[in-house]
């Protein structure tokens, strides 16, 4: 039944399209785009409530302090204006940014130092906003009511410079000492709360491989986001050596040997290895390295004992000894 009146109808509408002249179909066009416009005009001059969106933008903050945390980047308005004014902001054609001066706003406040934190009400300061967006428009309401501020004070430190570098090395070849960064410290400035916590700077990631000769190079530093510094990038030299192997012997001692009882090992001392680089050998100290043996290790019908070898040296860059193991005598002080 539904379609069958549909089908009615289109067909009703189709015979009085045909009985329509052109002429009076063109009349019947112009006419109703000429009402149509001078209703929109009509309408354009009436005053209408209505919210829109202006962003905005926080400029001049306190020169000692740094914002922390957010601020709202728009606000959410409730005008009234006329019609062709709104129609105009619908079409992207007016209100420009918001201009926040921060320091303004809070009436120096901030540039004393004697707050951290500080709280505005937005609806204090609506004919400076109305000013900004256009004389046309009368504003009723904003969102948020309310702006705050959280700054943390801003201080400068000399902090060290850690490079943040990895190293491989041709076989034979390794680190001479640490690299060396200039300058070693840079002048950070930034909020109190984070330069309290800040121990070091590091530069940008490097990675060198296959390293025989020393090598010198210019790397950025690394700034977190809230912190500044002048100095931009650092100078760092990496300091490449050869390496040698150095021979020579230890003698092992005896601890917790109870004074009634002597005892002699065979070998009496171990051949000590020792990695080094050329530059630190003049430095390698031998009476860092002691050997021994644990009396209280002597276990049962066993016939040899561990030795064990400590190094205190700081410029050996490996080390090994032989024998691991030795035989022993023990005999009784009468």
């Amino acid at each position: 039944m539904k379609q069958f009146l549909v089908k009615r109808i289109f067909l009703y509408l189709k015979r009085k399209v045909k009985n329509f002249s052109y002429q009076k179909a063109l009349v019947f066009l112009v006419c109703l785009a000429l009402s149509s416009f001078l209703w929109l005009l009509s309408s354009l001059e009436k005053h209408y409530t209505s919210r829109i969106t202006v962003p905005v933008n926080y400029v001049d903050f306190p020169k000692d302090k740094q914002l922390s945390g957010s601020l709202p980047q728009n606000f959410d308005i409730l005008v009234d204006a006329y019609g062709y004014t709104l129609l105009s902001y619908n079409l992207h054609l007016a209100f420009s940014p918001i201009q926040i001066n921060v320091s303004e706003l809070v009436d120096n406040v901030l540039e004393r130092g004697s707050k951290e934190r500080y709280t505005i009400l937005t609806v204090n300061h609506l004919q400076e906003i109305e000013k900004q967006i256009s004389s046309e428009i009368r504003i009723l309401s904003i969102k948020p009511d309310t702006l705050i501020f959280n700054f943390s004070k801003i201080i400068t430190r000399k902090i060290k410079v850690q490079p943040n570098i990895k190293l491989g090395f041709v076989s034979q070849y390794s680190l001479g000492h640490e690299p060396i960064s200039v300058p070693d410290s840079v002048v950070v400035s930034g909020p109190k709360n984070m330069m309290d916590t800040l121990k070091s700077i590091s530069t940008q990631y490097r990675e060198f491989s296959k390293l025989s000769a020393s090598l010198e190079q210019t790397i950025p530093v690394r700034l977190v986001r809230g912190l500044t510094s002048e100095t931009k990038e650092v100078h760092l030299t990496i300091p490449v050596e050869q390496n040698t192997e150095v021979d020579f012997e230890v003698p092992i001692q005896v601890i917790h040997l109870p004074a009634d009882v002597t005892l002699k090992t065979f070998p009496g001392k171990v051949k000590v290895a020792c990695r080094i680089g050329l530059g630190k050998y003049k430095k390698l100290d031998y009476s860092t390295f002691r050997a021994f043996i644990d009396y209280e290790k002597i276990a049962e019908n066993s016939a040899r004992l561990p030795v064990t070898l400590e190094s205190h040296s700081n410029v050996v860059l490996s080390v090994n000894f032989s024998p691991r193991e030795v035989e022993y005598i023990l005999e009784r002080v009468k």
